[in-house]
């Protein structure tokens, strides 16, 4: 096979697979329809071009040159038609692509009539070169306007765009006008000029861009086929398509001809090698990896275990157990612990150990210890404790080795990320003593620690989110507070006052039995009502971690309905409540949905003051065929309502639109910390405003059937804690 019989096969090679890629991801997209019609034409081209250099007789190359210039016939209206996809102006070019298409199917029909291509006769060195008849001339003279006019739409394209869309039309541009020049050569022979078509094969060029562009910005709606499909056209292109040659010329040599059968079964062995190369190569490497270097196989394996189990952790405790409980039985370690620095000093505690109780290791303090510190925030990964007591030149320094050597350590590894000591693991000697630690353990130790370092800072800033979480919500849960306190005041002093006139008048009227019965009951039920509303204040005021448990939706609102009723402003508001009895359990923390109710209550209240309204307050159980069951809060008031433009943002943080009065002036986070805490019990708040009538939120929250409680926690330890009514 000769140089150009190569170029027409290579292009049709890169046409078949880049068009077969870009149609099978998305058929239904013109985008992709249009390049696929092109790199059709391209195809049959290429593969005619391969067959006519080949050819033997001429009557077999007169064949594939028809055969060839059925694609040639078409390449100019698909090519324009791709190009107007990507522009996405087909609409305002329908008049050019309808003369376009018929031009071709005219010169298709012609093409087998010695009017397009007379016959094939020698020129330019070759052997069957073809004639061009009356109406190729026509062809000519619209394939370079198609190909000048296509070419130019791209260029003004890549003008009138700005950032990647401008790189990527200029490179199409590019390209475009490479792959016409190079295929502009094959034509001057037709006329007796003696140019050789050398610049054939830069047809691929195009093709060859447009699948860059696909793959570098995502050009058309393809994913990670395509980018599979360019590795292996480009494996192809560089492996395949050089070495095939040099099988021919060795068929050549060693059978004194080429056989066109035995060629293609050559062909096609040499593309299944290459379409398997990169899974054989694999599966090659791991196998001699396991079977001559074993060790080499174990830490690669230990290393992507060790990764696996450390990327879905982010409770801090579970960390650092899971990285010591890990290292230490992999390493075969006798044990090993994790120290992490206390908050607010350079004193670093134990918190984790493996094989030994973590009261055997004392703490430590790196306060004065900066020669040891330095070099760990050097980035020096791992330490020999025989090693730095010969390094270390100042005494703290020296002093923390001798208390590490003293507990038996032999490998300090520090834990640090982004020039930050966040701890540190201490380990002792391996359980096969006898032997210390070999350079493949500590460089296995030091990659180990760069993953234990990026989750050990990933889950000390959950920790710390956490934490600030918990200070807005007290904040919060404060704020309400203050809020109740009025009521409180007001709640007490009317049982107070009956207290207090039994007390006066309990001596004047001892004997009076029917008044001390009378007055008995009546302090009685006041002494409760104190004590409810105390113990309802406290509970909501005390920090508490969320514990979930079954709950009853009704017993909550009707607790909180309870402290709204003791407001004094209760008396301009008229509650109306529909809790539907029998609604499904609900696991959820109990104190965290006051929170929320309250929030939703009280800020109801102050959007009807001070000319007062109806609260109504209602629950319901949402029942569906196809989706879990729920229950649902209904809390609507009959305020000034939200304005359209502030829907959206009631939720953010720090937005309020309560900057009426002081008294009245809110943070902003009420509303977001309840979101917050309905989306953390997996449910979902909705609200409807009418600016003038009113606003209703919708709580919904799933039943305990529907969403049970996590595996880590049984509904036996749920209840074991107890909480108020």
């Amino acid at each position: 096979m000769d140089f150009y019989a190569f170029s027409g096969l290579l292009t049709g090679l890169a046409a078949t697979v880049s068009g077969i890629l870009v149609f099978g991801k998305n058929p239904s997209n013109l985008k992709h329809r249009a390049y696929a019609l092109y790199c059709l034409a391209a195809s049959i081209w290429g593969y005619g071009y391969w067959a006519w250099h080949l050819s033997s007789s001429q009557e077999g190359a007169l064949f594939f040159v028809r055969l060839l210039m059925v694609g040639a016939i078409f390449l100019p209206v698909t090519y324009l038609f791709h190009v107007l996809t990507l522009l996405e102006r087909v609409e305002t070019h329908q008049w050019l692509l309808r003369l376009g298409w018929g031009l071709s199917l005219f010169f298709f029909f012609v093409n087998f009539t010695p009017y397009f291509v007379s016959d094939v006769h020698p020129a330019g060195g070759f052997p069957y070169w073809p004639t061009p008849g009356s109406f190729f001339h026509l062809y000519l003279l619209g394939f370079c306007i198609f190909a000048i006019y296509g070419t130019w739409l791209l260029f003004q394209g890549a003008r009138t765009r700005n950032g990647t869309e401008r790189s990527r039309f200029f490179l199409l541009t590019l390209g475009s006008g490479i792959a016409h020049v190079g295929g502009f050569t094959t034509f001057p022979l037709w006329y007796g000029i003696n140019v050789p078509p050398n610049g054939a094969i830069l047809i691929t060029v195009y093709t060859s861009v447009v699948a860059y562009t696909l793959l570098r910005y995502r050009f058309l709606d393809l994913g990670t086929a395509l980018e599979r499909g360019i590795t292996t056209s480009l494996l192809m292109a560089l492996v395949a398509l050089p070495a095939y040659p040099i099988l021919l010329l060795g068929q050549q040599w060693y059978l004194g001809s080429i056989n066109v059968g035995y060629s293609l079964v050559e062909l096609f062995v040499l593309l299944l090698l290459v379409f398997g190369a990169s899974s054989l190569k694999t599966q090659a490497k791991t196998f001699i990896t396991k079977a001559f270097f074993k060790e080499r196989y174990d830490q690669y394996k230990t290393v992507l275990n060790f990764s696996k189990s450390l990327v879905s952790i982010l409770e801090l405790k579970d960390l650092t157990s899971t990285i010591v409980q890990s290292i230490c039985p992999t390493l075969g370690l006798q044990w090993g612990a994790l120290y992490l620095r206390k908050t607010g000093s350079q004193d670093y505690q134990p918190v984790s150990s493996f094989g030994r109780s973590l009261t055997d290791f004392p703490r430590m303090s790196l306060r004065h210890t900066s020669s040891l510190e330095d070099r760990w925030r050097e980035g020096i990964s791992t330490f020999v404790v025989d090693e730095l007591k010969d390094s270390m030149r100042d005494s703290e320094s020296q002093a923390i080795v001798t208390q590490l050597a003293t507990i038996e350590t032999e490998v300090c590894l520090p834990l640090v990320n982004k020039n930050r000591l966040l701890g540190f693991c201490v380990f002792g000697p391996i359980v096969n003593g006898g032997r210390g630690y070999t350079t493949q353990e500590l460089e296995l130790l030091a990659t180990l620690s760069q993953e234990a370092s990026v989750a050990l800072d990933n889950a000390l800033l959950y920790e710390e989110l956490k934490h600030s979480q918990s200070l807005v919500r007290r904040t919060d849960r404060l704020r309400s507070l203050e809020t109740m306190a009025g009521g409180l005041a007001h709640e007490i002093r009317n049982p107070l006052t009956s207290i207090k006139a039994f007390v006066d008048l309990a001596p004047e009227r001892k004997d009076d039995e029917e008044f001390l019965a009378r007055f008995s009951k009546v302090v009685k039920e006041d002494v409760f009502r104190i004590e409810r509303l105390t113990r309802e204040i406290l509970d909501y005021a005390k920090p508490m971690e969320p514990f979930l448990r079954e709950e009853d939706l009704n017993d909550i609102m009707e607790s909180c309905l309870y402290t709204l009723r003791v407001r004094p402003s209760h008396e301009l508001i008229t509650i109306e409540t529909n809790l539907v009895q029998g609604l499904p359990k609900i696991f959820a923390d109990r104190q965290q949905l006051k929170q929320v109710f309250l929030n939703f209550l009280f800020n109801a209240v102050e959007a009807m003051l001070p000319a007062g309204g109806v609260l109504a307050v209602r629950t319901q159980h949402l029942k569906s065929l196809d989706k879990p069951d729920w229950v649902q809060v209904e809390i609507q008031d009959a305020g000034s309502g939200i304005a359209p433009e502030d829907i959206e943002h009631i939720f953010d943080p720090f937005f309020t639109t309560k900057h009426l009065s002081e008294e009245h002036e809110g943070t902003g986070l009420g509303l977001a910390i309840a979101h917050q805490i309905i989306q953390e019990h997996r449910g979902r708040i909705e609200v409807q405003s009418l600016p003038g009538r009113g606003t209703t939120f919708f709580v919904s929250l799933p039943s305990y059937q529907s969403h049970p409680p996590p595996p880590s926690m049984s509904y036996e330890e749920a209840t074991k804690k107890p909480h108020p009514p």
